[in-house]
C-alpha cells in the first residue's frame, strides 16, 4: 500500500473472496510489532489503524505544535514514546496523551465518532 492510500492492497488480489492468510503484500504494510502475530481475522482492525493514522498524518496542520511534532516523531520515525519523551524532555505519560488529543482533535474535525473512540482514551 502506497503511503497516503486508503484502499486495502487486498481488494486488487484475484484471490480476496478466498483468502484466509496473511500474504506477502499485506506483511508489508503491517505495523512491526504486529508482524508475525497477525492472522486473517485482524487485517480488518489493521486496516482501520492504516487509514486512521494516514488521516491523522494528512491532517496534522489541525494540531497544536507540540501534537505535531509527538505524531511526527511517533508516525514518521517510529520512535517509541519513551524515546519521544526523552527527545523533548517530557514525561511518557505527556506523549501518549499528545497523541490521544491528536487523534482526537482531527477526529472531532471530521466529527468522526468512530475516529475519536479509537483514538485509545
Amino acid at each position: 500500500m502506497t503511503p497516503g492510500a486508503y484502499g486495502p492492497v487486498c481488494s486488487r488480489c484475484p484471490i480476496f473472496s478466498q483468502c484466509l492468510k496473511v500474504c506477502d503484500l499485506i506483511e508489508n504494510v503491517i505495523p512491526s510489532m504486529e508482524k508475525g502475530r497477525v492472522d486473517a481475522e485482524d487485517l480488518p482492525r489493521l486496516y482501520m489503524g492504516i487509514r486512521t493514522v494516514n488521516v491523522l498524518l494528512d491532517n496534522i496542520h489541525l494540531l497544536t505544535p507540540r501534537q505535531q511534532q509527538v505524531v511526527q516523531l511517533y508516525y514518521r520515525e517510529s520512535l517509541q514514546q519513551q524515546e519521544i519523551a526523552d527527545r523533548l524532555k517530557v514525561t511518557q505519560q505527556a506523549v501518549a496523551d499528545a497523541l490521544v488529543r491528536a487523534r482526537r482533535a482531527v477526529g472531532k474535525h471530521f466529527e468522526n465518532r468512530e475516529f475519536s473512540r479509537n483514538s485509545g482514551g
